[in-house]
């Protein structure tokens, strides 16, 4: 199936500015910053329906499997781990990346809607997952570091 759907690039440029990465294919940031229900998004295609949710769950395992990693290093107990994962990957922790980094400025939602705690943290997530398809690993890892998710 052939996507004739051509998004509206203009927010992708200054969200990869805050993000430190700069994507070879747009589409995906785009769909990273879509609010499920934004008026943007086509109707009429499975891979928008849901908005950024589908790339917030690449995101999500791209930044558990970045936090495993670095726990291996460290030779600290499988306790550490989770309670590292738990408190980095939460909702409110998210959260608060996106607010510090201020990407509600990309992030685009249906109208009337707020900058909520899942709206926000799954954009995070999205973001991180859509590095992740674009460039791999590492460049997941360059928008977690420059995002400072983690720290």
């Amino acid at each position: 199936m052939t996507d004739k759907f051509s998004p509206d690039l203009t927010k992708t440029f200054p969200c990869e500015q805050t993000i430190g990465y700069y994507f070879q294919d747009k589409n995906l940031l785009w769909e990273a910053l879509q609010t499920d229900g934004s008026s943007n998004c086509p109707t009429d295609n499975p891979r928008y329906e849901v908005g950024n949710k589908r790339l917030a769950i690449v995101g999500n395992l791209a930044m558990d499997l970045l936090l495993t990693s670095i726990w291996h290093s460290t030779g600290n107990t499988s306790v550490v781990l989770d309670s590292t994962k738990l408190a980095t990957l939460s909702k409110h922790s998210l959260e608060h990346v996106a607010d510090k980094n201020e990407l509600y400025r990309h992030i685009i939602r249906r109208p009337g809607t707020l900058f909520d705690v899942e709206t926000l943290s799954t954009a995070v997530e999205a973001i991180v997952g859509a590095a992740y398809l674009d460039g791999g690993m590492i460049a997941a890892k360059r928008v977690v570091q420059k995002l400072e998710i983690g720290v």
